[in-house]
């Protein structure tokens, strides 16, 4: 009877855990959320070489500037995407004579900026040219420590005699 028994606790008494140390998961370094100041100047950067490349043409340049789901609406109403917008661009059907910004102001939430003002623009479309001033809203994004141009939005200003 007494050997049952000890037969009995050795088959319920809990074995030993061997723990194992798990080696943790390799993490991305987090980026610092920059400044308010930091935001906007780099937003404002950003912002100069968009507009630099987008009269120059420089596809390439644009291609890297915008992110993959940009959505650009035009003071028209038109929507283009990055891969619309583009393709509009290299073809010559839109082609950006210049576009000034000014009156901008800024709201930043951690890694967005967004920014609101007026634009004029001076665009050729197809064979008619255009120029207007324009209240605008645009968003830039830091994605992987660069920013990264989101979303334009323009409306179209009365003209004034």
């Amino acid at each position: 009877m007494r050997m049952t028994f000890l037969f009995c606790a050795a088959l319920v008494a809990p074995a030993p855990v061997f723990a194992q140390q798990a080696t943790p998961a390799p993490q991305a370094t987090p980026q610092k959320t920059p400044t308010r100041a930091e935001a906007i100047a780099a937003a404002n950067d950003a912002d100069t070489k968009r507009i630099e490349a987008l009269v120059k043409g420089d596809m390439a340049a644009l291609e890297a500037i915008f992110t993959k789901d940009m959505v650009y609406t035009h003071s028209n109403g038109k929507v283009d995407t990055k891969e619309t917008l583009l393709e509009s661009l290299k073809t010559g059907a839109t082609k950006y004579l210049s576009l000034v910004l000014s009156e901008k102001k800024h709201q930043v939430y951690g890694n967005t900026v967004i920014v609101t003002g007026i634009a004029e623009v001076k665009v050729k479309s197809g064979e008619n040219e255009v120029a207007f001033k324009a209240r605008f809203t645009e968003v830039w994004t830091r994605q992987k420590g660069e920013w990264k141009f989101a979303l334009w939005q323009t409306t179209r200003l009365p003209e004034t005699k």
